[in-house]
Order: structure tokens, then sequence, then C-alpha cells
């Protein structure tokens, strides 16, 4: 048991320095796989609208929605992933990663 212990610890020391960037992919890569259906509902709710309006709409979108959710998500995820303690931290990052695989394996999927 001690030594799973110390593997599971091992683990974390080699992905705790490198957290800020952990949650930064995570965050970039959920909204790269979800931002077309996105952007596919935001042109069905415009595409009667004329040519400046839709553009000024998408451009709105991507500076403020997608810019406040990488803001506010990476810092929100980093201190999720450090209170899963020293112990878990290596394995939720595992296990994230291999989630967001399954996510986007889907994703592709559809299209």
């Amino acid at each position: 048991m001690d030594l799973i212990t110390s593997l599971l610890a091992e683990i974390s020391s080699w992905f705790r320095p490198h957290l800020t960037f952990i949650a930064s992919t995570l965050v970039l890569t959920l909204l790269a796989i979800y931002g077309a259906r996105l952007n596919r509902a935001i042109w069905v709710l415009v595409r009667g609208a004329h040519f400046i309006v839709r553009t000024l709409i998408f451009v709105a979108v991507c500076v403020f929605a997608y810019g406040a959710a990488t803001l506010f998500l990476i810092p929100l995820l980093r201190r999720l992933m450090l209170s899963a303690g020293s112990l878990w931290l290596g394995l939720v990052v595992m296990v994230a990663f291999l989630l967001l695989g399954v996510l986007a394996e889907r994703q592709s999927r559809k299209g």
C-alpha cells in the first residue's frame, strides 16, 4: 500500500508545477470541442440580421464569451484540481484528460 501511495504522490508532484498550463489546456480544448456548436446556435439566432450586425455579434461572442470563459475557468479549474490534495492530484489530472479525450472523440463522430 505504501508503494501505491508513494507512486500517487510522485505523479502528483510532477503535475503540481504545471497546473496553470494543464487547466488552460483543459479549458481551451473544451472550447475547441464545443465552440462550433455554440457558433451554430448563435448563427441560427442571427441569420436574418444584416451582415455587419452578425459580424459584430460574433466578434462580441469571441471576445467576451470565449475570453471570459478562458479568464474565469482556468483559475477555477486550477483551484478545483488543487483541492484534490497532494495524493490524488495526479490521478485527477489523468482522468480529466481521459474524459476530455472521450468527449473529443464523441464530438468528432457527430461531424
